[in-house]
């Protein structure tokens, strides 16, 4: 079901060379192409269940995702009241957790469209088409268990945003017979959950400015999201408090992650083919050395 079978397949395609190092062959061959088609069809849900998923917005002061000193976190969110006395830190807490608890439920019923107004698009498009795959592939439900509770662990008042980010102890509810699946350490795994809006406010989820707010240039953006003619950032408006980054250390995932590596070391051929979710749970100098001439695409992290 879903990571769970990754795991297993992933396990699988490991073991089948591990015998004797080689690419296998006979009947092992065909165990392995019939473990990688498996995890083809699962790279959606990988890619919605990933390590890192998202960014903070473009602008955004560095460090946002590392852990902050107590009295700058204060700090920071006096700052934020001070220029919006309506910011409650406790009902920013209960919106962190019922955002968590709808993309739970969106797994279950496999329509992501109630979290779209509060997902930044990068979040959004990777759960929108894993929800289908893991309705169909049953894993919904066992995603749909998912419970969080969040604690507020840093806040930043920046120039083009408001950043809250918040610690999300992760568990889930699992029935006797889906539990029996789970491999060995599955368990409750902690998240950090960044939550951004603009300064300024847009009028969608997120949208790009017109213009460019350091040299007044019509907007045009590189890469990094940096304005071509002055190279400062551009940032994105969004209409209110917007989920833009995960950090997760799902156990299911780090297992999954760890026998692919050791899969993609014995069989550097095949995982060269295998599609790009997959790829970037590999080490960057294994990707580099297995699929070199997709490595400019996959925009891997350092």
């Amino acid at each position: 079901m879903g990571l769970f079978k990754a795991w297993k397949e992933v396990k699988a395609v490991a073991a089948s060379g591990a015998s004797t190092g080689q690419r296998p062959h006979g009947g092992q061959g065909v165990a392995l192409g019939f473990a990688m088609a498996m995890m083809k069809m699962m790279g959606p849900l990988l890619a919605a269940e990933a390590p890192e998923r998202g960014d903070p917005l473009p602008g955004t002061e560095a460090g946002v995702l590392e852990p902050q000193d107590p009295g700058a976190m204060q700090a920071a969110m006096a700052a934020i009241t001070a220029r919006d006395s309506a910011f409650d830190p406790q009902l920013l807490t209960t919106f962190a957790d019922q955002v968590f608890a709808a993309v739970s439920a969106a797994w279950g019923s496999g329509d992501s469209a109630a979290v779209r107004p509060v997902l930044a698009d990068a979040i959004w498009d990777d759960l929108a088409a894993a929800v289908v795959v893991a309705g169909a592939g049953g894993s919904g439900m066992i995603l749909s268990r998912q419970a969080g509770r969040s604690t507020l662990a840093g806040a930043w008042a920046g120039t083009w945003y408001d950043t809250a980010r918040f610690n999300v102890a992760v568990s889930v509810d699992l029935p006797a017979e889906m539990a029996a699946e789970a491999p060995p350490g599955f368990g409750p795994w902690n998240e950090d959950w960044l939550f951004q809006r603009s300064v300024t406010p847009g009028g969608a989820s997120v949208m790009p400015a017109e213009s460019c707010p350091s040299c007044g240039a019509p907007a045009s953006t590189d890469a990094a999201g940096a304005c071509t003619h002055c190279h400062q950032p551009i940032p994105l408006l969004t209409s209110g408090w917007v989920l833009t980054a995960i950090r997760s250390h799902n156990p299911m995932v780090e297992m999954v992650r760890d026998q692919m590596t050791s899969a993609a070391r014995q069989n550097p051929a095949e995982f060269a083919q295998m599609p790009d979710e997959f790829l970037r749970l590999l080490p960057a100098d294994l990707v580099a050395q297995i699929a070199p001439d997709r490595v400019a695409t996959l925009h891997l992290r350092p």
